[in-house]
């Protein structure tokens, strides 16, 4: 190969390491729906079903949920009552574990809080945008509920989702969920 052919070659292989280095998957583009802030506050998870509970870090936040540095955390879907406490202040509501990353930390969903808990919340992510003042609540707090209203699922697609769980998991037999999946499509809404 000649001088200039080496060049080309060469310029062709730094191409597509920039090409396929250029973009790491942590720069995905955003996906949530409300902002996240840096947080840095203490933290409490309890598993409701197993009772366990965990300590660590909150490291983000937003009005839908949070992210928890610990070294053991839960297991994605697992249902948590969630304390963050910064300072005197407290917020307490129950979570779900969107993903987990063993000896990281897992993202967490909030799904219930009570009214109180909403505007402590609320006060906490208006500093944290930089309103100067608490605020008594934030525009951008999302949880995630139980309701089809809220969700804006349909409850016939939610109650045939669940039978093809049940089915899956054996708990219903193939006949036994066809004929609930017929009842259910002649539902009205």
């Amino acid at each position: 190969m000649g001088a200039n052919q080496l060049t080309v070659q060469r310029l062709k292989m730094e191409l597509l390491n920039k090409e396929n280095h250029s973009q790491s998957p942590n720069d995905a583009p955003e996906k949530r729906r409300c902002p996240r802030y840096p947080f840095s506050s203490a933290v409490e998870a309890t598993d409701i079903r197993g009772n366990t509970r965990i300590t660590g870090r909150i490291s983000d936040i937003s009005g839908s949920g949070c992210y928890m540095d610990t070294i053991s955390p839960f297991i994605a879907a697992t249902t948590v009552s969630l304390t963050i406490t910064r300072g005197n202040e407290s917020f307490k509501t129950q979570a779900k574990v969107v993903y987990s990353q063993s000896g990281m930390g897992m993202g967490l969903l909030f799904t219930t809080a009570e009214a109180e808990e909403l505007r402590m919340l609320g006060m906490w992510l208006g500093e944290l945008a930089g309103a100067g003042q608490r605020q008594p609540s934030a525009p951008n707090i999302e949880l995630q509920s139980d309701t089809p209203k809220s969700t804006g699922y349909d409850l016939r697609d939610v109650f045939s989702e669940l039978i093809t769980l049940l089915r899956r998991k054996n708990v219903l037999i193939d006949s036994e969920a066809e004929a609930v999946l017929r009842k259910l499509s002649k539902c009205q809404s």
